[in-house]
């Protein structure tokens, strides 16, 4: 092999190892995307889970505010019940 076709050979072989480094370089770059776009994605997720959490604790609380209303009028309903019965039994005896 002649000085010439060392020199191509070598500048081929420095060629062929930038393209390798390049290509390496490329698949980090991918690679740390990939990562974002999964971090992101997970973001995403947890975001999505606590407004449906929100939404349902904001329904609870809509019921548990007219449970509460209910029970009021039970509780009136009882006191006139109660008044009534004191009134029978003041009138029995």
């Amino acid at each position: 092999m002649n000085t010439e076709q060392q020199r191509q050979q070598a500048e081929q072989e420095r060629n062929v190892d930038e393209n390798r480094r390049q290509v390496a370089e490329k698949q980090r770059e991918v690679g740390e995307q990939l990562r974002g776009i999964e971090r992101s994605g997970e973001r995403l997720v947890v975001e999505y889970s606590t407004r449906s959490l929100l939404a349902r604790i904001e329904g609870f609380e809509e019921q548990i505010a007219r449970l509460s209303s209910r029970l009021e009028s039970v509780e009136a309903l009882l006191k006139v019940m109660q008044g009534q019965l004191q009134q029978l039994g003041n009138s029995n005896t």
